[in-house]
């Protein structure tokens, strides 16, 4: 019985000892551990102690710039180096950014002048083109009237300029008048409106008791190729028109030339009676 009751007390003593090594281990780790991490499982004089000392530490710490944080720990004057090389490549690189441009808007403002003057050296030579096509015409319509007109006069071979019949018959020429070369009208002027163009001579038949006179009612010799009598209510004296391409001035008149008539001059009674009667249109000579 008594063997029974030691064995009890000696269990009993044990589990004395255990649970007091078990708070004595928990008990430790909690004061160690407060002491590395304060604010967990820590009492408030311990929490407020760590804290005291991390502001401590905090005021200690250096404030570093912008400008250290990235050159690093340099002086003024090398600061001041490397801004002033960063602002003179930037420069550099602008430079030459607009001198590309220059050369760029150079090269096409020169490809667009080049463009415009062969344009307009193309342009020149068709106008060069047309307007030696219309002289070229001009002059050929002149050759033709001019051989027409030699032609005429070539067939006047009865002609000596002081013939002295005034029959007007055949190809005899009239006493009076000269003969004139053609002129040509390079352009015409104001249309005069259609007209009947006759024609006459100085020969009797032609101008009755006038016939011989050397004289025009203007005044003028009367001249092939030129002297036209008119209407000078329509067409004044002096007046210079294009008939058929040929300029003709207004010289004489005569009693039956009226209105829209015209009565032009030839040397021979014969050459007038070829022109017979013809419906032209008049124009204003320039």
């Amino acid at each position: 019985m008594e063997k029974k009751i030691q064995l009890k007390k000696v269990m009993e003593i044990l589990l004395i000892v255990f649970v007091a090594g078990i708070v004595c281990i928990l008990g430790y780790r909690v004061i160690v551990k407060a002491d590395e991490l304060p604010g967990k499982l820590c009492s408030v004089p311990v929490a407020a102690a760590n804290l005291n000392e991390t502001n401590h530490v905090t005021s200690r710490v250096q404030k570093v710039s912008y400008d250290t944080m990235r050159y690093g720990y340099m002086d003024d004057l090398m600061l001041a180096k490397m801004d002033y090389m960063d602002q003179y490549y930037e420069s550099e690189r602008m430079e030459e950014i607009r001198a590309v441009n220059n050369l760029t808007a150079m090269s096409q403002r020169t490809s667009d002048k080049l463009a415009y003057q062969k344009a307009k050296a193309e342009q020149e030579a068709r106008d060069k083109q047309k307007r030696d096509a219309v002289l070229a015409a001009q002059r050929a319509k002149e050759a033709q009237i001019r051989a027409a007109a030699q032609k005429i006069a070539t067939n006047e071979a009865g002609y000596t300029g002081t013939g002295s019949g005034d029959s007007g018959s055949d190809d005899t020429a009239s006493r009076g008048g000269r003969v004139g070369e053609p002129v040509f009208a390079s352009k015409n002027g104001e249309s005069l409106g259609t007209f009947t163009v006759t024609a006459y001579c100085t020969c009797r038949i032609c101008c009755g008791v006038y016939s011989g006179n050397n004289r025009t009612a203007s005044g003028t010799v009367p001249t092939s190729n030129r002297t036209i009598a008119v209407d000078t209510n329509v067409i004044p004296f002096g007046t210079k028109v294009v008939i058929n391409g040929q300029v003709y001035v207004a010289e004489d008149r005569g009693g039956a030339i009226k209105g829209n008539r015209i009565d032009m001059f030839f040397m021979t009674h014969k050459e007038a009676l070829n022109w017979g009667r013809r419906t032209v249109e008049v124009y204003l000579a320039k």
